[in-house]
């Protein structure tokens, strides 16, 4: 399981090398949980429901 926190998303070198690391995630078929920023805020409540979709219970 990787989790991904994309926190640069107007930066033009990190949308580059964000999509290299998709490519990778999805070349390897590893389990992947992106956030952003508007997560963060909420992230008690948003990272459990992301977990879940994995089989994976948070308290």
């Amino acid at each position: 399981m990787y989790i991904e926190y994309w926190g640069l998303e107007d930066n033009p070198k990190y949308q580059a090398r964000k999509q290299e690391k998709l490519k990778i995630y999805e070349k390897y078929d590893f389990n992947l949980i992106q956030l952003k920023d508007a997560d963060i805020q909420n992230l008690d409540d948003i990272l459990p429901k992301k977990l879940l979709k994995f089989g994976i219970q948070a308290y």
